[in-house]
């Protein structure tokens, strides 16, 4: 195995790519799904994911084949096996790209035992980690990605801060950076114009429910119908912290529940045939970012200039009060590190009911 700067790789050749099976992780990654097809025609590629994001593996053209590392627990154990029905297919890897920090993902791209490799992988003998190559764009495999001085120092290889493009370069990949896809399908009944995401994985990105109540009267007013995106009830109380504000919402204001309800497509294409979404930094953001509705999202807690996708139809709304701590935290912290929840809270109902009305008037 060697690390990957560059080099040119056999005709049609089989590559794999590694990511944990968040949603906006696949989404994110397809600019470089695109731009691995763009820059090897007939190439393969394989995917290896999770159940979370299986929906969409499966549905996108950009995947030959996937693997489901998170979620079975016997993936690893089968996982020799899918190697070699797709090492008989496509030959050997030549090229491995594992976006993602997690240690079994690092496990599993030297499993696959491929000539080149972009990203965390261990040696053959799974003592250490394959060393870096340094210099130029491969200086950002040690770089903390989220950090505003990123883009200042990093200028020459990169036009954006955007996690997508980050992913691109490391590969050596042109392509459209800023342009995520996901496969849609029709949602199987009507949805509504305005759709909603409030739940996140960490309760530190959450806007408070009086503020989400404000904008949903807001919309009343004007004759808007809202629907609630999401996971299932249970989930959304185990993963995503929102329940019991979204409980609360739909008791007293009209809302749509959506929860559940739609195939990760089928949210796709619901978010394509609406008029405007509202959401907090979640899978639902980046989902709406691809389906190319216009998109108020906002951001607090999380790293807004990595994870939102510089396109004109999402716009970043942040609070009029900033905090540093999560950032300084490195963004790990599941909860919000104050007492008072600063950059959440200052984002206004009214600010972001304006913003929705601007929208509005051109879709």
């Amino acid at each position: 195995m060697q690390r990957f700067t560059g080099q040119t790789l056999r005709q049609r050749p089989h590559i794999a790519v590694l990511f944990y099976d968040a949603i906006g992780d696949f989404v994110v990654v397809t600019p470089l799904l695109r731009g691995l097809r763009e820059t090897y025609p007939g190439c393969t590629v394989d995917y290896f994911g999770g159940e979370r994001t299986r929906q969409l593996e499966e549905a996108s053209p950009l995947i030959d084949a996937r693997y489901s590392i998170f979620g079975p627990p016997e993936a690893l154990a089968g996982l020799p096996e899918f190697l070699e029905k797709r090492r008989a297919a496509a030959g050997p890897y030549d090229l491995v790209v594992n976006c993602d920090d997690h240690p079994v993902l690092a496990v599993v791209a030297s499993a696959l035992q491929p000539q080149y490799v972009v990203g965390r992988c261990y040696d053959a003998e799974l003592r250490a980690l394959l060393p870096q190559a340094s210099g130029g764009v491969e200086a950002l495999h040690g770089e903390n990605w989220a950090s505003p001085s990123l883009l200042g120092r990093y200028g020459d290889v990169l036009g954006s801060q955007f996690i997508g493009e980050i992913l691109c370069r490391l590969a050596h990949v042109e392509t459209d950076f800023a342009r995520t896809e996901v496969p849609d399908a029709p949602p199987p009944f009507a949805t509504p114009p305005i759709l909603i995401g409030t739940g996140g994985r960490r309760s530190a990105k959450l806007w408070p429910t009086e503020h989400w109540r404000a904008l949903l009267a807001h919309c009343r007013e004007r004759g808007l119908a809202v629907g609630l995106l999401g996971a299932t009830p249970a989930r959304q109380r185990g993963q995503y912290h929102s329940a019991d504000a979204e409980e609360y919402l739909l008791a007293n204001v009209p809302l749509v529940d959506l929860r559940g309800k739609l195939t990760l497509p089928e949210v796709c294409g619901a978010l394509r045939r609406a008029r405007a979404c509202v959401t907090v930094d979640s899978g639902i953001m980046h989902l709406a970012g691809a389906a190319g509705v216009p998109t108020l999202a906002l951001f607090g807690a999380s790293a807004w200039r990595l994870w939102a996708p510089p396109v004109p139809h999402l716009r970043v709304v942040l609070g009029s009060e900033q905090c540093s701590l999560c950032e300084e935290n490195g963004f790990r912290n599941e909860a919000c590190l104050r007492e008072r929840h600063v950059c959440m809270e200052s984002i206004a109902p009214a600010t972001v009911a304006a913003l929705l009305d601007e929208v509005l008037i051109t879709r």
